[in-house]
């Protein structure tokens, strides 16, 4: 189920028009395995190890065609890869995973599914977030090939993604940012590739000592810090 929820919006120009948006989130997940069952129900002449078969190849074909730039055409609508960055003259070129340089990739549902979920649709409205406190969701470990691992160590220098809501902080307060945590204290960290609402790329410093570190980071919503934790430590190489 799709579950909405009320908060205040960061971009409003005009609070009294569109100071609150809607944020949503999915309740559930349908995995690989679970797809496999699901199709296996439609047509019995396929076994559950075909339709994993059949999804294998499909994976396998379409991560080849993305990684060849293509737009990548399913029964469900289009897939493709997405650059996107910043440069200093209009001379420079895109390096993947330089600065802000970054791959990203979009979706777009074609007409048939987004009419059939649009009459369809499971959604649930949740109670407003008003104080528009953080929230981290999931953290990962940039890979040279700007993918992410789930596998959370990594050595000095590398850049750790936060995933969550509300996330924007002000680095010129000390008490705000990013922050690693252990046994032996508390480092803020101050090199940042990347800095929004839903997503920041944070650099672990070269001088930091190995061990496993707890993640939090603290925002100023209102008037009071807010510190939004995670139960995934990182270990540090």
């Amino acid at each position: 189920m799709l579950t909405i929820t009320t908060m205040k919006n960061p971009l409003a120009k005009d609070s009294e028009k569109d100071g609150y948006c809607f944020r949503s989130s999915c309740s559930q997940n349908l995995s690989v395995k679970k797809l496999a069952e699901e199709m296996t129900g439609y047509n019995s002449s396929f076994t559950e190890a075909d339709n994993m078969g059949m999804l294998s190849v499909l994976n396998t074909v379409v991560v080849k065609y993305l990684a060849k730039g293509y737009n990548v055409e399913l029964p469900f609508g289009s897939l493709r890869a997405n650059a996107t960055g910043t440069c200093r003259t209009i001379q420079d070129g895109f390096v993947l995973g330089s600065g802000n340089n970054q791959l990203g990739f979009l979706f777009n549902a074609n007409s048939d599914t987004t009419g059939r979920v649009r009459t369809t649709l499971e959604y649930r409205q949740m109670p407003p977030d008003i104080r528009g406190e953080a929230k981290l969701y999931r953290v990962t470990v940039l890979q040279s090939d700007a993918s992410e691992s789930t596998v959370l160590s990594a050595s000095a220098g590398k850049t750790l993604r936060l995933h969550g809501r509300n996330l924007s902080f002000d680095i010129d307060d000390a008490e705000q940012g990013v922050f690693l945590e252990n046994a032996e204290g508390r480092v803020r960290l101050s090199s940042y590739n990347r800095r929004g609402s839903n997503i920041v790329d944070v650099v672990i410093p070269q001088d930091l000592s190995p061990g496993s570190y707890d993640v939090s980071i603290v925002t100023k919503p209102g008037t009071s810090y807010f510190t939004a934790v995670i139960d995934s430590p990182v270990s540090v190489s």
